[in-house]
C-alpha cells in the first residue's frame, strides 16, 4: 500500500509540481549538493502540466520511477509507471488512476522529462565493407635494377619443370630492367590510409603484377579504404642453389625499394606509415616474410661472398630513396621461411593461409617442390619452415598470429588441382585477410560489458571516443561517458543496447548488446 501511495504521489508531482533541483548521482538517488555528472533527462522547472504519452523520471526521497501519463484533465489522472526495486535490472509495468482530488495531494520531487539524446550511428564501414570506388594507376616505375626479366604471365597451368624449360630455352641474359607497380586507391579524401604491398607468386621465375588473384585482392582492399600496390620484381635464375637464393634476395630488394618509394610519397598517396602491411602468395609470401623480418646481418652468404657478385644491402638496390619503414603485419599465403629465428627481428603480426597437403611449399617443414623429387629439390633449394611452424613460433613470441589451414588441399589455394579458378577459396582468403587487417587497425575494439556485481551497469570498453547510446525496451537511469545504468521493462518485446562512436584513429563503429535479463518474479 505504501508503494502505491508513493507512486500516486509521484504521478501527482508530474502533473504540476516540478521544481528546480540538483541533478542525481549515477544510482538515481537525490543529491543535496550539485554534481558535475550530466543528467540525460532534461530537468523541468516551475509549474508544469505533463504531456501525455511521454515518460518522466520522478524521484521522491529514495524512490525512482519512470511515469507515463496517458490521460489528464481536471477530473482524472490516468497512466502507468515503472518503479525501481532494490538492485533488480527489471522493472514491472503498473497502472495508476486517480480522481478529481489529485491536485490537492501534490508532493515535492525531482522531475525530469525522459528524453535521451538523439542517436545517429557513426559506423562508416571503412576497412570492413566495400564502400569506395577504386582508382587505378598502372605501370608506375619505382626503380631499376640489373636482372633477367620482371614479368612472365600466363603460366598458371604449367608444371614447374615446363616453366623452367621454357625459360632456359629462351636464354638468360641480365640487363638493367624497369621495376613497375600498379596502385589501387579508394576514391576518398582520407590523408592517412593504411597501405598493403602485394607480391605475386611464381617460384621467382614467372608471374606478373596483373595476376588475377593479386589484382582481385588489391581491388577489394582499395574498396575497403586501403592503398593497395601490386609490383613486378626481378625473376629468373640459372639452375643452381646459389642462383635460386640470389633470385629470392633480388625479389626482397625490389619489394624493399617499392615500399621505400611509397613511403617517400606518403603525402601524395595519403598513406599512414604506421599502418604498413605486406602480403604475397607462394614466392611472394616468402618475400613478404623476408621484407618484414630479414635484416642485412641475416643475408645469405651467396649474395655477398667472394665467389659471387656482391648484390649489396637490402636497401641498396632499385632506387635512391632512404625512407625507413616498419611492417605492422604480414599476409602470408602459402609462403615459408628459411630460418624461424628471423621472426625475433620485428614485432610484426602474421596471418597465414596454407593447405596441409602442399607439396610445393611445405605446410610444416621440408624442401620445396616435393612433387619434382627430393634429389632435385635438395640440390636447388634449402629446407624451409612453412605456415604451421611460422604461426606456432610467432605466437610463442607473443605476437598476434592466425593460421587458416585448408585440410587436404595443396598449393595455390585459389586454383583447383586442374588449374581452374577456385572462387570459394579466393573469397575465404579475401575475407580472412580483411578481418585480420581490421584487427590491426582497430586493435582494441569496442565491446559492451555488463558489470557482474551491478546488473544495471554497462561499460563500453576499447579505444573509443564520441560515444552515444541507444536503449530499446528499457530506460536509461544514468549515464556518464562510457558508463551507463539501465533498467529493462518486463513487458517490452525487444531489449537491445547499442553504442556508437569513433575510435581514436577516427574510424566509426557501432556495437550491439542483448542483455541477459534476470528471471521474472512469480
Amino acid at each position: 500500500m505504501r508503494r502505491l501511495t508513493i507512486i500516486i504521489a509521484l504521478a501527482l508531482t508530474v502533473a504540476g509540481c516540478g521544481r528546480k533541483a540538483p541533478v542525481t548521482d549515477t544510482k538515481g538517488e537525490p543529491r543535496k549538493k550539485p554534481t558535475s555528472i550530466k543528467e540525460i533527462p532534461y530537468m523541468l522547472e516551475g509549474d508544469y502540466t505533463p504531456e501525455t504519452g511521454i515518460p518522466y523520471k520522478v524521484i521522491i526521497d529514495d524512490d525512482t520511477c519512470f511515469v507515463v501519463v496517458e490521460s489528464i484533465d481536471d477530473e482524472q489522472l490516468h497512466g502507468y509507471y515503472y518503479q525501481l526495486n532494490g538492485n533488480s535490472n527489471i522493472v514491472e509495468r503498473k497502472e495508476f488512476s486517480y480522481d478529481k482530488h489529485w491536485k490537492e495531494k501534490r508532493q515535492e520531487a525531482l522531475v525530469y522529462q525522459y528524453k535521451p539524446e538523439d542517436y545517429n550511428s557513426l559506423a562508416d564501414g571503412r576497412y570492413k565493407d566495400e564502400i569506395y570506388s577504386v582508382v587505378e594507376r598502372k605501370d608506375i616505375e619505382y626503380g631499376q635494377a640489373l636482372g633477367y626479366w620482371t614479368s612472365m604471365p600466363g603460366t598458371d597451368t604449367l608444371s614447374y619443370l615446363e616453366i623452367l624449360s621454357d625459360g632456359f630455352g629462351n636464354g638468360i641474359i641480365k640487363e638493367t630492367t624497369s621495376l613497375t607497380m600498379d596502385i589501387y586507391m579508394p576514391d576518398n579524401n582520407d590523408r592517412a590510409r593504411p597501405m598493403v604491398l602485394m607480391l605475386h607468386g611464381g617460384a621467382y621465375y614467372v608471374g606478373d603484377k596483373s595476376d588475377q588473384a593479386i589484382v582481385g585482392w588489391c581491388r577489394h582492399l582499395a574498396a575497403l579504404g586501403y592503398v593497395a600496390v601490386s609490383i613486378n620484381y626481378r625473376l629468373g635464375f640459372l639452375p643452381t642453389k646459389g642462383e635460386v637464393t640470389r633470385a629470392g634476395y633480388a625479389a626482397l630488394q625490389d619489394a624493399h625499394a617499392a615500399m621505400r618509394y611509397m613511403v617517400e610519397r606518403r603525402v601524395e598517396y595519403g598513406i599512414d606509415t604506421n599502418l604498413l602491411f605486406v602480403g604475397g602468395a607462394s614466392a611472394g609470401g616468402i618475400t613478404a616474410l623476408n621484407l618484414a623480418f630479414m635484416r642485412d646481418s641475416d643475408r645469405p652468404s651467396v649474395v655477398y661472398s667472394k665467389r659471387w657478385r656482391d648484390m649489396g644491402t637490402i636497401a641498396s638496390s632499385g632506387n635512391s630513396s632512404k625512407a625507413h619503414f616498419h611492417i605492422k603485419a604480414v599476409i602470408n599465403m602459402w609462403g615459408a621461411m628459411s630460418e624461424l629465428k628471423l621472426l625475433k627481428n620485428s614485432n610484426t603480426d602474421i596471418v597465414s593461409f596454407h593447405g596441409d597437403k602442399d607439396d610445393i611449399v611445405p605446410y610444416n617443414s621440408g624442401y620445396p617442390f616435393n612433387d619434382v623429387g627430393s634429389r632435385v629439390t635438395k640440390k636447388l633449394f634449402d629446407k624451409m619452415y612453412g605456415s604451421m611452424q611460422i604461426n606456432k613460433y610467432n605466437r610463442e613470441l607473443g605476437r598476434r598470429s592466425i593460421l587458416y589451414t585448408f585440410p587436404g588441399e595443396g598449393h595455390s589455394l585459389h586454383h583447383y588441382s586442374d588449374g581452374s579458378w577456385n572462387q570459394h577459396n579466393f573469397e575465404l582468403i579475401r575475407d580472412g585477410m580483411s578481418e585480420f587487417l581490421y584487427g590491426e587497425i582497430v586493435s582494441n575494439a569496442a565491446i559492451i560489458v555488463n558489470e557482474p556485481a551491478n546488473s544495471r551497469h554497462y561499460t563500453l570498453t576499447g579505444d573509443v571516443q564520441q560515444v552515444a547510446w541507444q536503449v530499446t525496451g528499457g530506460f536509461i537511469n544514468a549515464m556518464n561517458g562510457n558508463d551507463i545504468w539501465i533498467v529493462w521493462c518486463s513487458d517490452a518485446e525487444e531489449h537491445t543496447l547499442k553504442a556508437t562512436g569513433r575510435y581514436s584513429n577516427g574510424v566509426g563503429f557501432e556495437v550491439t548488446h542483448k542483455p541477459n535479463l534476470e528471471p521474472k518474479e512469480t
